[in-house]
């Protein structure tokens, strides 16, 4: 009996009971519909997203952002463009003029908070010239005034976004370069219960230049195969979705295919007791769906 994994994305993953792993290619066509959905904790009722190169998952309960205002969004855009050509300090100015402006969305705190922190960091790019954390000429004396300005926008932000993983993953990320990080695993843990994706995960791909990566089975016991379904000569594979939370935890499953339910019981058994790894954007874990087969094979 074997378990094959797809994330989905570039590769699918190929392990034997568990502990023999490989790599197979992506199959190119369409899946079969789902057919049954199981919540482990009565708390989850989410459907699978159709198959594509990347499966992340935006809860049911969580809204994106929409009817931003236009003024807002135009600072948003000015922000990106200076950005991308090189003068991101000057888009902070954009930002904090719209601030001052009354325009406090909660995109443009995150986003303004994200570039101060970045700065604080130490992008060079980003250092402004203008407003409450100005250059004051070294970085000794700059980091303090610019991580301190972050916090306080992005705090702002998640008064205003209480459920968003973005705001909190952010927080960590301050917290991390002051050097505390017992605080920074606390909020970075507080975040992977929220929402992930949207317009504020796209803020940070787009910012710090990230790449998508796909759930992973990490490892766990072998299925065994049901006597019953051997004596009755049913063998086949099982297909079940996994919902996986940012923290690698199976949090609903879906049958996608099955040839009978004991089959079903033993896969899900077994991949009950394994460990996973959650999708991420750069590190910063998402929610996602993990396509898993487990083989039962009757033999000749």
């Amino acid at each position: 009996m074997i378990h094959r994994q797809r994330g989905y994305s570039w590769v699918r993953g190929l392990f034997l009971a568990g502990a023999l792993l490989g790599l197979a290619s992506c199959a190119s066509s369409p899946a079969p519909a789902p057919v049954k959905t199981q919540q482990l904790a009565g708390t989850m009722q989410e459907t699978p997203v159709p198959d594509g190169d990347f499966r992340e998952h935006r809860l049911a309960r969580c809204q994106d952002d929409v009817d931003v205002p236009r003024p807002v969004e135009r600072y948003l855009a000015l922000s990106s463009e200076y950005f991308r050509d090189g003068s991101g300090s000057d888009g902070m100015i954009e930002l904090e003029m719209g601030l001052e402006k009354g325009h406090r969305h909660s995109l443009m705190l995150l986003t303004l908070g994200q570039l101060y922190l970045l700065a604080g960091q130490g992008n060079p790019d980003l250092l402004p010239v203008e407003g409450p954390a100005a250059d004051l000429g070294s970085y000794e004396k700059n980091k303090p005034r610019l991580l301190a300005r972050a916090k306080d926008l992005l705090t702002e932000a998640l008064a205003k976004r209480p459920e968003d993983a973005a705001v909190d993953y952010l927080l960590a990320d301050v917290a991390r370069t002051h050097g505390d990080f017992e605080e920074a695993d606390r909020l970075a843990a507080r975040g992977q219960s929220k929402c992930t994706g949207g317009r504020s995960f796209g803020t940070l791909k787009m910012y710090q230049e990230l790449y998508r990566h796909p759930p992973r089975y990490t490892g766990g016991p072998g299925p065994e195969f049901p006597q019953t379904a051997v004596n009755k000569g049913i063998g086949g594979d099982v297909l079940l979705d996994l919902l996986l939370s940012p923290a690698g935890e199976v949090q609903q499953y879906v049958v996608v295919e099955s040839p009978a339910k004991s089959l079903t019981k033993a896969a899900w058994t077994s991949l009950r007791q394994g460990q996973f790894e959650a999708a991420s954007i750069g590190k910063y874990a998402v929610w996602s769906w993990l396509r898993v087969t487990t083989a039962f094979n009757l033999g000749p």
